[in-house]
């Protein structure tokens, strides 16, 4: 959180406005994590005979999952927008504006429904002590278990960044690949937990995007 937050300081200082809403991007992931440190204080770390803290449980585990459905789905494509609204084509800006949009009544779509009725939501511990957030719902399944509907919420998360000419940012997009990769091969079961880890953690590229030579002599 400290690092997105002097991030977004080094991008404001360059006078790079289209860079500041990527530059804010491991903030939020801190957040996030934050969050799910707090559904997992809730869920009793896992001991046995230990009963769920509630509401605490429910209301980050709602939480944790509007990052997970909704947040990025919205941040990514409006952070690649941003940037294309200084170095990008006309009809480059228009595809971003409509993944953009398109995005927000998705990512919307996934959430209000969990905010709306919080019990759907059944965060669970499972063998090897991995968060699991189980949601009743036929549209969520399709997401979270659906090949179809993984690739769909994965490609609106990478395609933006990878559209645009910053070869940094191209760079950041293939990263977050990279660990979809490493979580499907390692954690699949928990995969929500483990990929926005992962991406937590790469998000210090960031950092090197908004920092480089090029965007200190802007």
């Amino acid at each position: 959180m400290p690092l997105g937050l002097y991030t977004h300081h080094l991008a404001a200082e360059a006078k790079r406005p289209g860079y500041r809403p990527l530059a804010l991007v491991p903030f939020f992931f801190g957040v996030q994590q934050l969050i799910e440190g707090m559904v997992w204080t809730g869920l009793g770390h896992g001991a046995e005979g230990v009963a769920p803290i509630q509401p605490l449980t429910t209301i980050t585990s709602v939480g944790f999952l509007f990052f997970a459905y909704c947040f990025w789905m919205i941040w990514i494509p409006w952070s690649a927008y941003s940037i294309a609204r200084f170095s990008e084509n006309e009809q480059k800006k228009h595809i971003l504006r409509w993944i953009w949009g398109i995005g927000t009544v998705l990512g919307l779509s996934f959430w209000l429904p969990l905010l709306v009725h919080p019990p759907m939501v059944q965060p669970a511990i499972e063998t090897g002590g991995r968060i699991v957030y189980n949601v009743d719902s036929i549209f969520h399944n399709f997401i979270n278990n659906e090949p179809v509907g993984e690739l769909i919420y994965w490609c609106w998360i990478v395609i933006p960044l990878i559209a645009l000419k910053d070869k940094a940012v191209k760079l950041f997009g293939l990263l977050i690949v990279l660990s979809i990769i490493l979580t499907m091969i390692t954690y699949s079961m928990a995969f929500n937990s483990v990929w926005c880890f992962y991406s937590a953690i790469l998000s210090v590229v960031v950092l090197w995007i908004v920092n480089r030579p090029e965007m200190r002599s802007a």
